[in-house]
């Protein structure tokens, strides 16, 4: 299933996807940015969002082991997000039988760290709203 919605509107890239780490990039686009050029703050906690997600739930939509819902979501900014690109690191720090704890950190195309954020994601059931054929959580 291909991202839709908002991740689509982010154009988030999966660059790496294992079970507890992730790198998801995305390319700034134009109303992404506020009147000073920077990278609007929700921006980047949704990138933040989405690379931690995808750590903890071990992929994305298609490839996930396991379905999550964020539960508590810290971000720290650090210096204003100039540049054309933004790439979250994220891995999980700890994983229990229901929830995980996970940083993030981000980081422009010139290498310059520019938040760092701290979450909670928690082991969900399928629902009946997902998508057909989501498998039952692994493990």
């Amino acid at each position: 299933m291909p991202d839709e919605g908002f991740r689509k509107w982010l154009g988030v890239e999966y660059e790496v996807m294992e079970d507890g780490h992730a790198v998801v990039g995305m390319n700034i686009k134009e109303e992404m940015r506020n009147l000073r050029g920077v990278v609007q703050g929700g921006v980047i906690a949704s990138l933040i969002d989405v690379a931690m997600a995808t750590a903890a739930a071990g992929g994305n939509y298609d490839t996930r082991l396991r379905p999550m819902a964020t539960l508590e979501l810290k971000v720290n900014y650090l210096a204003a997000a100039t540049g054309d690109r933004l790439t979250g690191t994220a891995d999980v720090v700890r994983a229990g039988s229901r929830s995980s704890a996970v940083r993030c950190d981000v980081h422009t195309d010139k290498g310059d760290i520019v938040a760092t954020g701290l979450g909670t994601f928690m082991t969900r059931r399928v629902h009946k709203t997902d998508p057909d054929g989501m498998a039952p959580p692994k493990g």
